[in-house]
């Protein structure tokens, strides 16, 4: 079925719109000095895996404490879509979106997760994944950090991280 000239045009200035967002993302994120280290809070157990394994972890997204952050992400998103399409045919899409993050995302999408934070003594990072204090925050070298999980040895990201041992 050939594409309207009306959703063309809709398509086209979406992708314009999209393209300038990611670009003044993209320069605020790179315009921001990088941490040379970043911590990973964890318990004694997590701490004993990492040791005994050389591996970190990811986890399932929807199965964490809080799983809303790529809800809420993608919600926002969704808002502006909703604000902007005030008349066919972004009408429908923004609808279809907004459908889709509320009956679909859950269930399509497999989304990982490790955190780190480039504080390494966030009272708050402590309470929540670190025994109440009482755990630990692990510094990890953030560019050898960034080369491991960007370049995985089987090319597809993995759903844990061999760690290089002068990581360790």
């Amino acid at each position: 079925m050939p594409i309207s000239p009306e959703v063309r045009k809709a398509q086209e200035r979406f992708t314009k719109e999209a393209k300038e967002v990611l670009r003044l993302f993209k320069e605020k994120v790179e315009g921001r000095t990088s941490p040379g280290t970043v911590h990973h809070y964890t318990d004694d157990v997590g701490l004993s895996g990492i040791l005994e394994t050389g591996k970190l972890r990811l986890s399932n997204l929807f199965k964490l404490n809080d799983p809303s952050e790529l809800r809420h992400g993608l919600s926002i998103a969704s808002d502006i879509l909703k604000t902007r399409a005030l008349r066919e045919p972004l009408a429908k899409l923004s609808a279809d979106f907004h459908s889709y993050l509320e009956t679909e995302l859950q269930s399509t999408g497999h989304y990982f997760v490790c955190s780190f934070s480039s504080d390494g003594n966030d009272l708050g990072q402590w309470r929540a994944y670190a025994d109440n204090g009482r755990g630990y925050a692990l510094g990890f070298d953030l560019k050898a950090l960034e080369k491991a999980f960007a370049n995985p040895d089987e090319g597809s990201p993995p759903l844990h991280l061999d760690l290089p041992h002068h990581l360790l």
